[in-house]
C-alpha cells in the first residue's frame, strides 16, 4: 500500500496539469469576452451552461464544472484586459 506522501505528491503532479489546461481555457475566456462584447451578447449562455454540464453524470463532476464556469463567467466580468489568473505564470 503507498504511502499518503506518495499519493499526495501524485496528486500534486496532477494538480500542475489541472491548471495548466485551466490556464489555456481562461485564455479561451478572454478571446470570447471580447467576440461577446463586440457582438452585444450576453455573458451568460444558460443553453451553452447545460450543454457542458450535459457531458457529466458525478454530481462531482458537475460540481467541479459549476466552479469552472462560474470562474469563466467572473473572467468575462472584469474590467481589465485580463484576468489575475493570466499574470500568475
Amino acid at each position: 500500500m503507498k504511502s499518503i506522501q506518495i499519493l499526495r505528491s501524485q496528486i500534486d503532479k496532477i494538480d500542475e496539469k489541472i491548471d495548466k489546461l485551466l490556464l489555456k481555457r481562461a485564455q479561451k475566456v478572454l478571446k470570447i469576452k471580447a467576440l461577446k462584447k463586440s457582438q452585444k451578447l450576453p455573458i451568460t449562455d444558460v443553453n451553452r451552461e447545460k450543454e457542458i454540464f450535459s457531458k457529466f453524470s458525478s454530481e462531482y463532476e458537475i460540481a467541479i464544472f459549476k466552479g469552472i464556469v462560474k470562474a469563466s463567467k467572473k473572467i468575462q466580468q472584469s474590467s481589465s484586459k485580463s484576468s489575475s489568473i493570466m499574470n500568475k505564470k
